[in-house]
């Protein structure tokens, strides 16, 4: 169905309405543009005490993932040392948008990615998200308050996990068999690293549009659909072999990457965190092809992610695979 911006407004004013018990009108709603795997959009409301307010809008299975973990992991981190949105309501009753949702209160700061225009900036802005990913991965799972959330024994166990949980999307989500994937996720399997360091909070999609910026500070890291606790050189890869890739190159990214954990980052480590990531995308993006064939989302950007974007990762991850090999 198209965008219909005043039906929006309606949907979320007979939200809001029901959610602070008292008659409420939105007044301005924009959609934001970026963004696969919710419809967000940013809410002005006529309370005089309510901020402006971010509703994250599934989109029927859209990469695989759902709000609850996302907003779970915002209320613990919320008025700690990472920054994040503060969370106000997770709506799990299709009732309002015709599908699940999150809403949380609106950050001050740009999202955009208007500064990949300008070289110097740019580089600026990469230094200081990569400060701020150094400074997350700093802390312990126990000093952000996350033991709640269930934090793994070690980096091992957390690797386990993860694969076990892109290995069931694969499943949920692929058409055919995929020789492939099937083949690197036999690899991924025999070759888990042994445990080097602790279990750290990992964003999971660190990325350019996934961080707020206002006068030249993160404000807010949002978007934590894929986060999880475990081994933090999955960030690192993820970042520099896949998101960071607007920025530049994998070994200019991966040399500031240096100068900020606490980990030494290269190796047979880094290889495999590389091939699982690419394994990951993969998963992801097929899953937009599935949703788009079932009619819950009829976007033409999903074919084009679950066709192309899915076939970019799997070639990549095979070439990654064969390297390892040689």
């Amino acid at each position: 169905m198209p965008y219909q911006p005043e039906t929006r407004k309606d949907d979320a004013a007979r939200f809001l309405s029901h959610a602070l018990g008292k008659p409420v009108e939105v007044v301005e709603l924009r959609r934001l543009a970026s963004g696969q795997s919710r419809e967000t959009l940013v809410v002005k409301t006529d309370q005089p005490d309510e901020p402006e307010l971010v509703f994250r809008i599934e989109q029927g299975g859209v990469l695989g993932t759902t709000s609850e973990p996302e907003f779970r992991l915002l209320q613990a981190l919320h008025g700690g040392p990472v920054p994040v949105p503060r969370p106000r309501w997770l709506e799990e009753d299709p009732q309002w948008f015709g599908y699940p949702f999150m809403v949380t209160e609106r950050v001050e700061g740009d999202g955009g990615f208007g500064f990949l225009a300008d070289p110097e900036r740019t580089q600026t802005i990469l230094r200081t998200y990569i400060q701020s990913i150094g400074e997350m991965h700093s802390y312990s799972c126990e000093e952000l308050g996350l033991h709640e959330l269930g934090i793994p024994r070690d980096t091992r166990e957390s690797t386990l996990q993860q694969l076990e949980l892109w290995e069931d999307r694969y499943e949920r989500y692929r058409y055919v068999p995929e020789p492939l994937l099937d083949e690197v996720i036999a690899w991924l399997r025999r070759n888990v690293p042994e445990p080097k360091r602790p279990v750290r909070l990992n964003h999971g999609d660190l990325s350019a549009g996934n961080f707020l910026l206002h006068e030249g500070k993160i404000m807010a890291h949002v978007d934590w659909e894929w986060s999880n606790l475990g081994d933090p050189m999955e960030d690192v890869a993820f970042f520099a072999y896949i998101k960071g890739r607007m920025f530049g190159p994998p070994e200019p990214i991966l040399d500031l990457l240096r100068e900020v954990e606490a980990f030494e980052i290269g190796g047979d480590e880094l290889r495999y965190w590389e091939i699982f990531n690419y394994f990951k995308a993969a998963c992801a993006n097929i899953a937009t092809l599935k949703v788009f064939a079932e009619g819950r989302n009829y976007g033409l950007n999903m074919v084009a992610i679950g066709t192309g974007g899915f076939l970019g990762f799997t070639r990549r991850a095979a070439e990654a695979l064969r390297a390892s090999t040689a």
